[in-house]
């Protein structure tokens, strides 16, 4: 399109005439899009950048002032605006990776809480035993030593070690089972979230 009819199209479109829009339309919009998919990769996204360029450019078309070419304008207009987008979609990608570092730190923090509460129920519940109980369930838990040894070393039979181990584990899981219910139901949220 030359210099003069872009001149004349530009005064016809200042005066509402919609074939001028046409007109430049037709003339344009392949090369636009074409031009737009450059700064976007997307086919789809690019035509709709070029798409509201000419909504934009009927709504203003009164009191649009263009010093260069309508050509120039066209283009500048359309690598404007996807420069706005991908400037956009990485604030909002850097905000949605805030967020999400924000909540897993916040879960973090929930589980070393969580698991200091823990470790203070089963202490507070070992030390609640009988004390040949705790005495027989240490021996098995924290030393690791097997029913005999135990049976040798505190002078009983093998049959009050499994009596007592059995006891001691029925009050265990009595006295914890609700901050265990609610240690793995908090264990399941935290995963959700950090695979989010």
């Amino acid at each position: 399109m030359g210099k003069i009819d872009e001149k004349e199209i530009f005064v016809r479109l200042g005066k509402s005439d919609k074939d001028a829009l046409k007109e430049i339309f037709e003339a344009y919009y392949p090369s636009l899009c074409h031009y737009a998919s450059h700064f976007l990769g997307d086919h789809d996204q690019s035509e709709e950048v070029v798409q509201d360029l000419f909504v934009r450019l009927w709504e203003k078309r009164e009191r649009l002032e263009i010093s260069l070419s309508l050509r120039s304008y066209l283009f500048r207009s359309v690598r404007n605006q996807c420069i706005n987008l991908i400037m956009h979609e990485k604030v909002k990608q850097n905000h949605a990776r805030k967020i999400r570092d924000a909540i897993i730190e916040d879960a973090a923090v929930e589980d070393y809480y969580l698991e200091e509460e823990i470790s203070e129920a089963i202490s507070s519940a070992i030390s609640a035993l009988p004390e040949k109980r705790r005495e027989i369930f240490l021996l098995s838990r924290q030393e690791g030593l097997k029913y005999q040894e135990i049976a040798v070393r505190l002078n009983i039979s093998v049959k009050t070690v499994e009596a007592q181990m059995g006891l001691a584990l029925r009050f265990l899981r009595e006295k914890c089972k609700r901050i265990f219910l609610f240690f793995i139901f908090f264990k399941n949220i935290s995963s959700g979230i950090k695979g989010f």
